[in-house]
């Protein structure tokens, strides 16, 4: 397919009167290097439309859960150093017991909150500010115990899978009390700055340039009811270009999910890293998660230095577990299979088929947050891989379903529109 073709597909969607985009973000990656990356919509919408800032390749979004691929490959640098070990009892890391009640003999082990296979559930909140602890979800005593609604009360440690963002939320924390570093510095010094990114968990580490070419996300939503004739309605990141004091996350005490500011001068690293969004709070461009899928094609290789190994990104595409019929929760069909922090795509038609035709399995992962629709799909086999941020929903995702997979009618067009230059 013709580049312009390909534009021309990707920039009608944002002009579809019931189901708009506000801004959408792409790359693809052929044979191993980008040949294709452009940018649509605006970051910013403002009533008066000669306020309205565009988006450009360098824009960055909150990229929701592909975050949990980048911090799972801060993991297994630490297991390739010797200092984590993915079947360790997650328990002699944090400095507290963490087992799951009904289970008390079955340890968690850190393999089981990469493959979500952990038995701990979100509850009602995944994510607390400072200086609640993570010990506050899991102990009885703790402001967020919820009676246990953080723990599976069926099904031991390592038996069924369960999408939880908890179990991010208890690897960053992990991480801190193996690397001695607060996560957000970890995953810029560790992770991030070696492949290339120049984003990041904490805004407020951002400079005032970064923060002006920040997404917002949208909805054409408000208390909950869906208006695709209405405004858009911002959800997360409308700073209006101004650094913000420390961490944002959600307000637990805040019934209308207000946002509460982490004062970092009093938080201890390893004590819950959650408030920095292990899960979900990564900010970079399409362009930037390119680099992800190229460390995967590239076989841990990064401007010439062997970032990690071959056999450690293997490792993390393997099955750690799969759909059998009865072990686990696929999400109506959309995770069949999951690897380390890796979203196996098992190309089941109606299920996790991203792409229709394409010959074997994708990896990777999506992510849906605050209106935001993400994904980063490669394989390894052809060194090809797609990306894409959709900035915004302007219709309830459950009217736009997809026609020949679990995923939603925007993701359905935009990787088909794709997929076309990989031929």
């Amino acid at each position: 397919m013709a580049l312009e073709d390909t534009h021309q597909r990707l920039q009608s969607l944002l002009k579809d009167p019931l189901r708009a985009l506000p801004s959408l973000q792409v790359a693809v990656i052929r044979a191993g290097e980008v040949v294709y990356a452009r940018s649509f919509g605006y970051r910013y919408l403002d009533p008066d439309p000669g306020q309205c800032l565009p988006v450009n390749n360098q824009t960055r979004f909150r990229v929701a859960s592909i975050s949990k691929l980048v911090v799972a490959l801060g993991a297994m640098r630490l297991v390739e150093q010797g200092k984590l070990d993915l079947e360790a009892d997650v328990s002699q890391y944090l400095g507290f017991p963490l087992r799951n009640p009904a289970f008390p003999q079955a340890p968690i082990r850190v393999w089981h909150l990469l493959s979500h296979t952990s038995s701990l559930r979100d509850g009602s909140c995944y994510a607390i500010p400072s200086p609640y602890t993570l010990q506050d979800f899991f102990h009885p005593q703790g402001r967020f115990f919820e009676a246990g609604a953080h723990f599976d009360p069926a099904h031991p440690p390592g038996s069924y899978a369960c999408y939880a963002n908890l179990n991010t939320g208890v690897l960053g924390t992990l991480l801190e009390c193996v690397s001695g570093q607060r996560f957000d510095l970890f995953m810029e010094n560790e992770v991030l700055r070696p492949l290339g990114l120049g984003g990041g968990f904490n805004l407020s580490r951002f400079t005032p340039e970064a923060m002006g070419n920040l997404a917002v996300l949208y909805r054409k939503q408000t208390g909950g009811v869906w208006n695709p004739a209405g405004p858009w309605v911002a959800q997360v990141d409308d700073h209006r270009g101004v650094v913000p004091a420390g961490p944002l996350v959600p307000d637990p005490s805040r019934p209308d999910g207000g946002f509460v500011t982490v004062d970092l001068r009093t938080y201890r690293p390893g004590t819950n890293a959650t408030f920095f969004s292990p899960q979900g709070g990564l900010r970079a461009s399409a362009l930037e998660l390119a680099r992800i899928a190229q460390l995967f094609l590239h076989r841990g290789r990064v401007g010439g230095v062997q970032w990690l190994e071959p056999k450690t990104l293997e490792q993390m595409c393997a099955p750690q577990w799969t759909y059998n019929g009865h072990n686990g929760d696929t999400l109506e069909g959309q995770a069949l299979s999951w690897g380390l922090g890796v979203w196996r795509f098992t190309n089941q038609p109606g299920q996790d088929c991203p792409v229709q035709g394409h010959p074997r399995p994708w990896f990777g992962h999506l992510g849906d947050a605050y209106g935001l629709l993400s994904g980063l799909l490669f394989d390894p086999e052809a060194a090809h891989a797609l990306v894409y941020i959709l900035g915004g929903q302007g219709c309830d995702p459950a009217q736009h379903r997809g026609l020949y997979s679990a995923y939603t009618r925007w993701e359905e067009q935009v990787l088909s529109a794709l997929y076309g230059l990989l031929s």
